[in-house]
């Protein structure tokens, strides 16, 4: 059975598109904070969502409320949760399916944003943000940057957001690449950038502790056009790595303070797209104002990682309804 092709699904953002080439929109007022709500109603009661919900015997969407609806949506999508609060991506055994309920869930999933969404619309951006992960993960990221600068979009920096996570376990891999030492996440994000753009080593360093102690660095390569900058972020909960929140607010706050009103493209990958993207226009967009769009690679078909299991795209589409529901309590 062919599975049924839906629309794809806007995003909820902050305003108009970020980087559009004449800027309109961005720093010209607060958020949208109305239009954010709509947004995330239109994801909500989409087709593609009630489809993935038929698929588990969902039954019809839930009704009342849009935050009501965000609650039984975030209850019901805990049967795919696969990591239990606990475990690492990396880690999670998940479920397998059928050939034809496979094919509709990734079809549902692709117009929900968890795919198909890797070429920005906007064409002028202020800062470039390419968030952080593994070795062969920020090569797909860092790639799909550099990719989308060379072919005419525009932008005033690019920033690797990573965190002090130790990964020594990725030295192989980073080996296997060509690529430089890797002891953190931020190490991996540091080489696989310079990889991508052509930067020497970093000549500018600066590092420090938060009020709560917890260590952060930054490196700067100057010698490329746009430059680039990467975070290792402090977390913000001790004893605990720190996670995309806290990269995006530390990149506001420790590479980029004058932020405000910018213009931002956010690069991860693709079954991320939609809960990152509600964090950065959460973090970013409502508090300094940013206009917010973000673009993933395309994990079915890239030379770096294995493309994602159902299981594991089910899991995100939870993430997304959990990011979208912290986002409308946020503007509600």
């Amino acid at each position: 059975m062919t599975a049924t092709v839906f629309a794809a699904v806007p995003l909820p953002t902050t305003g108009p598109p970020a980087g559009r080439a004449d800027g309109a929109g961005v720093g010209s007022g607060p958020p949208d904070r109305a239009g954010i709500a709509e947004g995330i109603a239109s994801w909500v009661d989409s087709p593609a969502l009630a489809a993935l919900l038929a698929e588990f015997g969902g039954g019809p969407r839930p009704v009342g409320p849009l935050g009501d609806r965000l609650d039984a949506l975030e209850e019901f999508s805990a049967r795919w949760d696969h990591r239990k609060g606990r475990l690492e991506r990396h880690q999670v055994v998940g479920e397998s399916f059928a050939a034809d309920t496979d094919a509709r869930i990734r079809s549902a999933a692709r117009s929900l944003g968890l795919a198909g969404r890797v070429t920005p619309r906007g064409r002028s951006f202020d800062h470039v943000l390419v968030l952080g992960g593994g070795v062969r993960t920020m090569m797909a990221r860092a790639h799909l940057a550099a990719t989308i600068l060379r072919r005419g979009v525009r932008a005033g920096s690019v920033a690797g957001l990573g965190s002090l996570r130790p990964i020594p376990e990725q030295n192989v891999v980073a080996a296997g690449l060509g690529l430089g030492a890797v002891a953190t996440e931020g190490d991996a994000v540091d080489e696989a950038l310079r990889h991508a753009f052509g930067a020497a080593p970093a000549t500018e360093r600066h590092s420090g502790t938060t009020g709560a102690g917890q260590p952060w660095w930054v490196r700067s390569h100057r010698d490329v056009d746009p430059p680039v900058h990467v975070l290792a972020a402090p977390s913000t909960r001790p004893g605990e790595r720190a996670n995309t929140a806290d990269t995006l607010v530390g990149w506001a706050e420790l590479v980029r303070p004058a932020s405000v009103g910018a213009r931002l493209l956010v690069v991860t990958t693709d079954i991320f797209v939609p809960f990152q993207h509600c964090d950065a226009v959460r973090l970013l967009g409502l508090r300094y104002g940013c206009a917010v769009e973000t673009v993933g690679f395309d994990s079915g078909d890239d030379p770096w990682v294995p493309p994602p299991a159902t299981s594991a795209i089910l899991q995100e589409v939870r993430s997304a309804i959990r990011s979208m529901r912290v986002l409308y309590q946020a503007v509600a």
